[in-house]
């Protein structure tokens, strides 16, 4: 199908360690997935989202195992690792970023988000599931027609199977109007530049102020 492309060095990096060894805190909502969830800590000069997204007595409610540059195979990879220990009632995947970066194409990358969620469903009975679509860039004003049918084509292929699933939900990054001008919900051309960093690929504090919201609405019925 493909060439795998697992990077064992990774278990070398401090942040994938540090999470591995952390304590166990069964039965939350667990995020897992790429820098997007890895930067919403306070190495990155945000506040963490486990403090920002809390169930509605204010207990815990999030688990975050980002990480960094991470593809849909390597979610795979790392799961026994990174979320079976967890337990989580919720399972957040975000995947696509990193992938087309080495080569994988979206039929693939969706592929290995299903056998995610197969996993997740064989371990743990009744868990919910989001699946993340792309996620709107900056950078993707200018990018080639090519990549823009790929994130339209694995975007498509993720809410398939999502529909296909009555525990899972497609998680539509690209249609939430906050992250637009007013009235451009949808249009590449009218995101907001504003909410990125300089790389035009991570939120800044002010873009993760809306993904918080955009979260908390997605996950309301679980807090």
């Amino acid at each position: 199908m493909f060439e795998p492309h697992i990077r064992p060095n990774r278990l070398e990096d401090k942040y994938l360690k540090d999470m591995m060894a952390s304590p166990v805190v069964k039965g939350k909502i667990l995020l897992y997935g790429d820098s997007d969830f890895t930067r919403w800590q306070p190495l990155y000069g945000n506040t963490s989202v486990e403090e920002l997204i809390r169930m509605k007595d204010g207990s815990q409610a999030i688990v975050n195992h980002g990480f960094g540059t991470s593809t849909a195979e390597e979610l795979l990879y790392y799961y026994p690792m990174l979320v079976r220990p967890w337990e989580p009632r919720a399972l957040v995947l975000k995947a696509y970023g990193n992938d087309t970066d080495v080569g994988y194409c979206p039929e693939e990358i969706v592929a290995l988000l299903a056998r995610v969620c197969e996993y997740a469903r064989t371990d743990f009975p009744g868990i919910r599931l989001f699946v993340c679509g792309s996620k709107p860039l900056v950078c993707d004003k200018t990018a080639k027609a090519s990549a823009k049918w790929s994130a339209k084509e694995y975007d498509r292929l993720a809410k398939f199977y999502c529909e296909s699933h009555d525990d899972a939900t497609y998680v539509d990054l690209r249609a939430y109007a906050p992250f637009y001008t007013e009235g451009g919900a949808g249009n590449i051309d009218c995101l907001r530049d504003d909410l990125y960093l300089k790389d035009n690929v991570h939120f800044n504090e002010e873009g993760y102020k809306i993904f918080r919201t955009f979260m908390t609405d997605l996950l309301k019925d679980l807090l």
